[in-house]
Protein backbone atom coordinates (compact mmCIF):
# COMPACT_ATOMS: atom_id res chain seq x y z
CA UNK A 1 0.00 0.00 0.00
CA UNK A 2 1.23 3.15 -0.98
CA UNK A 3 0.83 6.25 2.00
CA UNK A 4 0.81 9.58 2.26
CA UNK A 5 3.21 11.95 0.90
CA UNK A 6 4.23 15.39 1.75
CA UNK A 7 6.90 17.94 0.93
CA UNK A 8 9.26 18.17 3.57
CA UNK A 9 12.14 21.35 3.89
CA UNK A 10 15.36 20.67 5.40
CA UNK A 11 16.58 25.03 5.89
CA UNK A 12 19.87 25.34 6.95
CA UNK A 13 23.18 27.68 6.39
CA UNK A 14 25.77 25.35 4.34
CA UNK A 15 29.01 24.97 6.47
CA UNK A 16 32.09 24.96 4.63
CA UNK A 17 35.51 23.65 5.62
CA UNK A 18 39.06 24.88 4.86
CA UNK A 19 42.21 22.79 4.38
CA UNK A 20 43.19 24.22 7.91
CA UNK A 21 40.21 22.89 9.85
CA UNK A 22 38.66 26.36 10.07
CA UNK A 23 34.52 26.60 9.66
CA UNK A 24 32.56 29.09 7.50
CA UNK A 25 28.96 29.60 7.22
CA UNK A 26 26.96 30.75 4.16
CA UNK A 27 25.19 33.71 5.35
CA UNK A 28 22.25 32.58 3.47
CA UNK A 29 20.28 29.90 3.65
CA UNK A 30 19.56 26.36 1.66
CA UNK A 31 16.82 24.69 1.36
CA UNK A 32 16.73 20.85 -0.06
CA UNK A 33 13.50 19.41 0.10
CA UNK A 34 12.44 16.00 0.27
CA UNK A 35 9.81 13.96 0.40
CA UNK A 36 8.26 12.21 3.22
CA UNK A 37 6.36 9.21 2.94
CA UNK A 38 4.29 7.43 5.54
CA UNK A 39 2.73 3.90 5.14
CA UNK A 40 1.91 0.87 7.38
CA UNK A 41 5.97 0.03 6.55
CA UNK A 42 7.12 3.20 8.26
CA UNK A 43 8.41 6.85 7.17
CA UNK A 44 10.86 7.41 4.75
CA UNK A 45 12.36 10.29 2.78
CA UNK A 46 12.72 10.33 -0.33
CA UNK A 47 16.00 12.49 -1.68
CA UNK A 48 15.17 15.51 -4.48
CA UNK A 49 18.34 16.31 -5.16
CA UNK A 50 16.84 19.56 -5.63
CA UNK A 51 18.91 22.04 -3.79
CA UNK A 52 17.35 25.98 -3.62
CA UNK A 53 20.10 28.11 -2.85
CA UNK A 54 17.89 31.59 -1.13
CA UNK A 55 19.05 34.97 -2.05
CA UNK A 56 19.85 37.51 1.30
CA UNK A 57 16.07 38.46 0.80
CA UNK A 58 14.89 35.06 0.59
CA UNK A 59 16.88 34.25 3.81
CA UNK A 60 15.83 37.08 5.65
CA UNK A 61 12.29 36.50 5.28
CA UNK A 62 12.36 33.10 6.27
CA UNK A 63 14.68 34.05 9.54
CA UNK A 64 12.16 36.08 10.34
CA UNK A 65 9.42 33.29 10.65
CA UNK A 66 12.15 30.49 12.06
CA UNK A 67 13.75 32.60 14.64
CA UNK A 68 17.56 30.74 14.71
CA UNK A 69 16.88 30.94 18.96
CA UNK A 70 14.05 28.80 18.21
CA UNK A 71 14.45 26.81 15.83
CA UNK A 72 18.42 26.91 15.11
CA UNK A 73 20.79 27.01 11.67
CA UNK A 74 19.84 23.49 10.40
CA UNK A 75 16.00 22.26 10.61
CA UNK A 76 12.93 20.81 9.50
CA UNK A 77 9.82 22.23 8.79
CA UNK A 78 6.69 20.84 6.16
CA UNK A 79 6.30 22.88 3.53
CA UNK A 80 2.49 23.64 3.65
CA UNK A 81 3.79 25.39 7.31
CA UNK A 82 6.38 27.89 5.45
CA UNK A 83 5.57 31.37 3.93
CA UNK A 84 7.56 31.04 1.07
CA UNK A 85 9.27 34.12 0.19
CA UNK A 86 9.72 34.35 -3.65
CA UNK A 87 7.97 33.09 -6.62
CA UNK A 88 11.17 31.92 -7.44
CA UNK A 89 11.24 29.07 -5.21
CA UNK A 90 8.07 28.13 -5.04
CA UNK A 91 8.30 27.15 -8.84
CA UNK A 92 11.19 24.92 -7.72
CA UNK A 93 8.89 23.26 -4.91
CA UNK A 94 5.79 23.36 -7.63
CA UNK A 95 8.25 20.86 -9.99
CA UNK A 96 8.07 17.77 -7.38
CA UNK A 97 4.96 15.98 -7.73
CA UNK A 98 3.87 14.07 -4.77
CA UNK A 99 1.77 11.63 -7.06
CA UNK A 100 4.29 10.38 -9.19
CA UNK A 101 6.74 6.94 -8.36
CA UNK A 102 10.21 8.41 -8.73
CA UNK A 103 12.68 6.96 -10.87
CA UNK A 104 16.27 8.65 -11.64
CA UNK A 105 15.32 11.09 -14.74
CA UNK A 106 19.14 12.92 -14.54
CA UNK A 107 21.89 13.30 -12.30
CA UNK A 108 20.60 16.60 -11.64
CA UNK A 109 17.33 15.39 -10.87
CA UNK A 110 17.72 11.68 -9.68
CA UNK A 111 15.73 10.20 -6.53
CA UNK A 112 17.05 8.28 -3.94
CA UNK A 113 15.51 6.91 -1.11
CA UNK A 114 17.11 7.29 2.48
CA UNK A 115 16.88 4.42 5.29
CA UNK A 116 13.79 4.82 7.12
CA UNK A 117 13.49 7.25 10.24
CA UNK A 118 12.19 7.52 13.41
CA UNK A 119 10.50 10.25 15.10
CA UNK A 120 12.72 9.49 18.56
Amino acid sequence: MRGTRILDLNIFYREDWTKEGGTTWSPTFTIDPYIREEDDEGIRNIETNYLIECDEYETAYLAKQFPEEEYGSDFWIFADEVDIPTRRIAKVLKEIDLSQDYFPRSAVHALAITEPVTME
